[in-house]
């Protein structure tokens, strides 16, 4: 009788993968990673700005006071942005991956599916602090705090001159213009002198920063450890900033290109609307997680998951955030447009 070898295609083998699922997604949220993140409440965000107005004077001895004057006070109030990442997942699909040994974390689909759509929603967050144009429920990004010094901006106007005191510094040459070390030094410089403190971070492109730090020898080493109004941050290994005179200059793949975000931390905060506590009780007692992660680690923005109505056999869910970006000293911040990038 011959003899029949058994082979890989006789026989009925399952089906395995190996260890996770792996992204291939690049959701890396530089600017929330490195901006502080506070709660906020009400019905927006709402602060009050001191601007200048008190008088001091030479005086004749014995001379009566006949000029008086005090700081004046102006609210600012911005609306919340208003942001969601709806999911929707079939009882089939749920059933199946339930049963399934392989990749792991697919046997919980709506907390696997939760997941990606909170770092989704942090991603698309991360792209309205700069282009958020803060009209309806749309965040009021870079561009409108600090990226223009003609616009209004939480409810005062800056085309005004008695307003001139909430103006960003914003240098636009005209054209695309090389960056060097003394033209850094010079808006650093402009910066510190229309509001009396330098920006400590400098969020740019990709090709922005390449373009810096092709200016440093090859023995400039770049750090993984900045210290911004957040507290001391330590990059992830892949990411890495340079110091210009004490400004750190990180990229970010969400920042305009051609632009130099100049940010002064101590006065740029995210502030976000908390979910009612009920609600974080009761999905608590479920087990439900509610923190963005953009890959590199859990981002507090105050998400809420929430289920909406079944649609035949199919369950539906909605992640939301409730936020705003809050600049308290434009002054203090600005933008540089018009950067030539080395090709």
């Amino acid at each position: 009788m011959a003899d029949v070898p058994v082979t890989v295609a006789l026989l009925v083998l399952s089906q395995n993968y190996r260890g996770r699922l792996i992204p291939q997604v690049n959701r890396r949220c530089m600017a929330l990673r490195t901006l502080r993140i506070v709660p906020g409440a009400g019905q927006n965000v709402a602060f009050g700005a001191q601007k200048g107005g008190a008088i001091a004077e030479n005086y004749s001895e014995g001379a009566d006071a006949t000029n008086f004057g005090s700081d004046g006070e102006v609210p600012v109030l911005i609306h919340w942005g208003l942001y969601r990442a709806p999911f929707s997942v079939t009882e089939h699909a749920r059933r199946v991956a339930s049963t399934t040994a392989t990749p792991e974390g697919v046997e919980n689909l709506v907390a696997n599916k939760m997941m990606a759509s909170n770092q989704e929603l942090a991603d698309k967050i991360n792209k309205e602090l700069y282009t958020g144009l803060g009209t309806g429920t749309l965040m009021a990004g870079f561009d409108v705090a600090i990226g223009d010094d003609n616009n209004s901006y939480g409810g005062i106007d800056r085309s005004d001159a008695a307003n001139a005191f909430w103006r960003p510094k914003v240098i636009d040459p005209g054209s695309l213009t090389s960056p060097t070390f003394a033209l850094v030094r010079r808006d650093l410089g402009q910066i510190k002198d229309q509001g009396g403190e330098s920006p400590d971070l400098a969020y740019v492109s990709t090709s922005v920063y390449n373009t810096l730090a092709g200016l440093f020898d090859d023995n400039r080493s770049f750090t993984q450890d900045i210290t911004t109004g957040r507290g001391p941050i330590k990059l992830e290994s892949s990411a890495k900033a340079i110091d210009i005179d004490g400004c750190m200059f990180v990229p970010d793949k969400d920042c305009p290109a051609n632009a130099i975000y100049y940010v002064n931390t101590n006065y740029v905060e995210i502030e976000y609307l908390p979910p009612d506590p009920r609600v974080l009780a009761e999905l608590a007692s479920m087990g439900v997680q509610m923190l963005a992660d953009d890959g590199y680690g859990p981002i507090p923005l105050g998400i809420v998951t929430e289920k909406l109505g079944r649609t035949g056999a199919r369950d539906k869910y909605e992640s939301l955030a409730t936020l705003q970006l809050k600049v308290m000293r434009p002054n203090t911040c600005g933008v540089r447009l018009n950067v030539a990038v080395a090709a």
